[in-house]
C-alpha cells in the first residue's frame, strides 16, 4: 500500500459535506456526551488525528447516510494516503474538478474501493455490506473463527468481509436478531466507529461473554427439530410399519448432542420409554419452542442462561403453557439441561 502525505486540507474541508469543516477542536452541537458514538467521532476529529469533520453550522448529522466520496475521502485520510500524484482512476462521473478526486484516486489505485461499470457513482449511499469490504482491504483484516449473522450466507458477496469485521471485534452487528444487515446504508456515526475501532484497539468491543438470544434460539430450535424427527421415525416404526421400537439407548447418542447427560437421563429417556406411544400424529406438540411468543431472558451468566416465552393456547393445547429452558455451557459447548413448563 502506497502511505504518504496525509489528504490535503482542502478534501478534509469537504469530508462528509461541501461545507467547511468545523475545527477538530471543537464540539458538534448534534453529539452529545453520552451519544453512543461520541468517543469515537471525537477520537476522529481530534488533534493528530484529523479523520472528519463536520458543517460549518457545527453539526455532525451522525444519522445521516456516508456517500462513497466521504468514505474515499476518509479512508484516505485514516491510512495517511498520498493523493497528489495518483493516476486518473478513468471513473466516468468524478473528474479532477471534485473535490474527492484525489481521495477516490487515492483508494481506487489501492483498491480498497472499486467502482462498477466505469462509475464510480461518489454520491450514493455505501452499504453496511460494501462498508465491511472496504474496511476490510483498507486494514488488510481476516478472522478464522467468527460468528455467523442470521441474514448473512456463505455465498453472500461480502460474507468474507464481513466476517473479518466480526472477528476482529470491529462490528457485532445487531444484538436483537444476530443480523448484520449488510444491504442497509451506513451512517456517518457507524462508519467512524468501525472506522476508529480499526485504526484503535483501544476502542474495539470485546465479543460477549453470553451469546445473544437469537443464538440460543437457533439452538434449541434445531435440537428439538433433530429430536422430533429422531422420536417420529421410531413412533412410525412403531405404530406404521409394526417394527419394534429401538431401545432408548440405541438412540441415546442423538440425543446427547444437543442435551446434557442429566437431562437425557432425567427427562428425555423416561418421556421417549413412556410416553411416547401416547402422542402420535399430536408429537410435534410435545416440542412447544416454535410456538412460542415473547422469548426472552429470564435470566444468564458465563455458565446458564434461562429462555422463557409462552406457548399460547391451540386446538391441540387447551391453554397457554409458560416455559423456561435451561441451557448450560460445558466445554465451550452450549446444551439444553432442563425444560419445565407451567399452565398460565
Amino acid at each position: 500500500m502506497k502511505i504518504g502525505k496525509k489528504i490535503g486540507i482542502f478534501s478534509l474541508a469537504f469530508f462528509f459535506s461541501t461545507a467547511a469543516a468545523v475545527s477538530a477542536n471543537e464540539e458538534f452541537s448534534d453529539v452529545d456526551s453520552d451519544y453512543w458514538a461520541n468517543d469515537e467521532i471525537t477520537y476522529l476529529a481530534g488533534e493528530g488525528v484529523g479523520v472528519i469533520g463536520g458543517y460549518s453550522n457545527g453539526e455532525f448529522r451522525p444519522g445521516s447516510n456516508v456517500t462513497r466520496s466521504q468514505a474515499a475521502i476518509m479512508i484516505a485520510a485514516s491510512l495517511d494516503l498520498e493523493t497528489g500524484d495518483r493516476p486518473d482512476p478513468g471513473f466516468e462521473d468524478v473528474d479532477t474538478s471534485s473535490h474527492a478526486y484525489g481521495a477516490i484516486a487515492a483508494v481506487a489505485e489501492e483498491g480498497i474501493i472499486n467502482g462498477d461499470d466505469g462509475a464510480f457513482m461518489p454520491n450514493e449511499p455505501l452499504t453496511r455490506g460494501q462498508m465491511a469490504a472496504v474496511l476490510t482491504r483498507a486494514y488488510d483484516l481476516s478472522a478464522e473463527d467468527a460468528p455467523d449473522f442470521a441474514d448473512v450466507d456463505e455465498d453472500y458477496i461480502f460474507y468474507q468481509d464481513i466476517q473479518a469485521l466480526a472477528g476482529s471485534n470491529i462490528a457485532t452487528g445487531y444484538a436483537g436478531d444476530n443480523t448484520f444487515r449488510p444491504g442497509e446504508s451506513t451512517t456517518r456515526a457507524q462508519f467512524s466507529v468501525f472506522t476508529a475501532r480499526a485504526m484503535n484497539d483501544d476502542f474495539k468491543e470485546e465479543p460477549s461473554e453470553i451469546p445473544s438470544l437469537s443464538y440460543f434460539e437457533d439452538r434449541i430450535t434445531e435440537a428439538e427439530e433433530t429430536i422430533e424427527m429422531t422420536m417420529y421415525e421410531e413412533w412410525e416404526n412403531e405404530f406404521h410399519n409394526e417394527e419394534p421400537k429401538a431401545s432408548f439407548g440405541e438412540i441415546e447418542d442423538t440425543f446427547l448432542q444437543y442435551y446434557t447427560q442429566e437431562m437425557t437421563s432425567d427427562v428425555w429417556e423416561s418421556f421417549y420409554e413412556e410416553e411416547l406411544d401416547s402422542y402420535g400424529p399430536e408429537l410435534a406438540q410435545a416440542f412447544p419452542f416454535r410456538n412460542m411468543e415473547d422469548i426472552s431472558f429470564e435470566s444468564e451468566n458465563s455458565n446458564e442462561v434461562v429462555v422463557s416465552g409462552v406457548e399460547p393456547e391451540t386446538e391441540l393445547n387447551e391453554q397457554a403453557m409458560y416455559y423456561e429452558y435451561t441451557l448450560t455451557k460445558e466445554k465451550d459447548s452450549w446444551y439444553i439441561s432442563d425444560m419445565e413448563g407451567t399452565p398460565q
